[in-house]
């Protein structure tokens, strides 16, 4: 009954990307092959969480976190104008597969994979690859290692995205990121 309920509360709740506004920024992400989409115009221009986690399939990401998976949405649904639960109990977000790895991305200021009670036990015999970015165009880019954090630095968007793609061995393009179907999972806060 619980589950029923938070479906019928995500349902009237307007997802991020789904107002009038966003289509100018959608038709651009599309042609992205590059890094539009962390630009201050783009879509996820005003901050967002990016994290990457090696070896490990979207099913067990979701169990591994507690998450509950609502709904399957595109890109255009998943990113924009919206918040989530801003200060709220529980993190929003999407999750998708890219080769080898799973894919966790927050809009706004989404925050778990900085939250080392939740990435930390992700990242056991693993990686977790994090950038959590704002809207001046910062942000800190973390790596866990084995339960561990290796790397903590703050370093601009683009720096860090560019870092990224080298650790996991593809380039994170507006293109690619716009293809794909992500789960709308929410996620309680530790």
């Amino acid at each position: 009954m619980r589950r029923r309920a938070l479906l019928a509360a995500v349902a009237l709740m307007p997802l991020a990307g789904c107002d009038s506004s966003s289509g100018a920024t959608f038709q651009a992400v599309q042609r992205d092959n590059g890094h539009a989409w962390v630009s201050p115009d783009g879509p996820l221009g005003r901050g967002f969480c990016l994290t990457l986690v090696r070896g490990r399939r979207v099913s067990a990401v979701l169990k591994l976190i507690g998450g509950t998976s609502l709904l399957v949405v595109p890109w255009v649904q998943l990113v924009g104008p919206g918040d989530g639960e801003l200060n709220g109990g529980r993190y929003f977000l999407g999750i998708t597969g890219l080769g080898r790895w799973t894919l966790l991305l927050e809009d706004g200021d989404g925050g778990l994979g900085m939250d080392t009670e939740i990435a930390g036990p992700l990242s056991a015999r693993t990686d977790v690859v994090v950038y959590r970015g704002d809207a001046s165009g910062r942000g800190t880019r973390r790596t866990y290692k084995n339960g561990k954090i290796n790397e903590d630095v703050t370093d601009h968007t683009e720096t860090a995205i560019t870092h990224i793609e080298g650790q996991i061995g593809m380039r994170l393009t507006g293109a690619l990121l716009e293809r794909k179907k992500y789960s709308l999972v929410t996620v309680p806060k530790v």
